[in-house]
């Protein structure tokens, strides 16, 4: 693992590259196949942006095969990032994941999958409310991130504006770095972040992490007091905090499971049948130089 150097601190230690191995960018590579070979399933899961702006209510797709890769190469001509959504999980990947960040396998829950212009940022600087692991496969790309964090949000306590930066607004840096196929990195939940492609185009895998946080039991507990009618009655003051505490005092709810992933337990070392459209093949649709 190699240590990302930083403007502010060089000995900062928040965003370490590690290097996956050949055999686990296969894997990486090879849950985008899976999905890339259902071009119906990825006309649903399609999203466009440029310089922040949100673009796909103009993409109008013609056909059921063999329109991914010319519609790919079309609007990067024109600077707008692609990003194709829920990208398939496989049971090698989560493994990679751990054996890469330390993050358990079973809190890796989804990810997608980002295809970048040269020198455009699709994104303004932003945040995500789960933890990120960035697995880079094809180009170089430069990361930002920023002093802003927020601490440990959460769609309900932090708001998704909250999350997002305006695309023009100045944020001081924190640092900047650069990766190649094969890097890896983690973006703690909160810390703001954006990227741009150094090469005419960059491709990574977004992977999103959640374990069990302590508010998961309070929600719990919320949604199961609703179920009891005494707790809904309208009280005065102190006889509501009673029965509240009361509540609360003699109720254990449940140990709650990690959230599921949706793992295709494949056999290693398989591969899908009859794929219309590959990894490789989308490359080949992208500019070079």
């Amino acid at each position: 693992m190699t240590t990302v150097s930083h403007e502010a601190d060089p000995q900062t230690p928040e965003f370490a590259v590690a290097r996956a191995s050949s055999e686990e960018l296969g894997w990486f590579v090879d849950a985008v196949n899976r999905s890339l070979a259902d071009e119906a399933t990825v006309k649903g899961r399609l999203a466009l942006f440029k310089e922040g702006a949100n673009l796909t209510g103009g993409l109008h797709i013609e056909g059921e095969g063999g329109w991914f890769a010319p519609m790919l190469g079309g609007v990067l001509a024109q600077g707008i990032s692609v990003v194709v959504n829920d990208i398939g999980l496989i049971a090698p990947v989560c493994r990679a994941v751990a054996r890469i960040t330390g993050i358990p396998a079973d809190w890796v829950v989804q990810q997608n999958l980002y295809v970048t212009a040269k020198g455009v940022k699709g994104f303004s600087p932003h945040c995500d409310d789960h933890i990120v692991v960035v697995a880079h496969l094809y180009g170089r790309k430069e990361w930002i991130m920023y002093e802003r964090a927020l601490d440990n949000p959460i769609a309900l306590n932090a708001g998704r504006r909250a999350l997002v930066a305006p695309y023009d607004e100045e944020i001081a840096v924190r640092s900047r770095f650069v990766v190649e196929p094969g890097d890896c990195f983690v973006i703690p939940r909160g810390h703001f972040h954006a990227a741009r492609s150094l090469t005419p185009a960059s491709v990574h895998l977004s992977i999103g992490c959640s374990g069990i946080r302590p508010v998961d039991y309070i929600w719990r507990l919320a949604k199961a007091a609703m179920e009891h009618s005494e707790l809904r009655a309208d009280l005065g003051h102190a006889e509501a905090l009673r029965r509240a505490m009361a509540f609360t005092a003699r109720t254990r709810p449940a140990r709650i499971r990690l959230p599921h992933n949706p793992v295709a337990k494949v056999p290693k070392g398989a591969r899908p049948d009859g794929t219309t459209l590959s990894f490789e093949e989308t490359l080949r649709a992208l500019p070079v130089g």
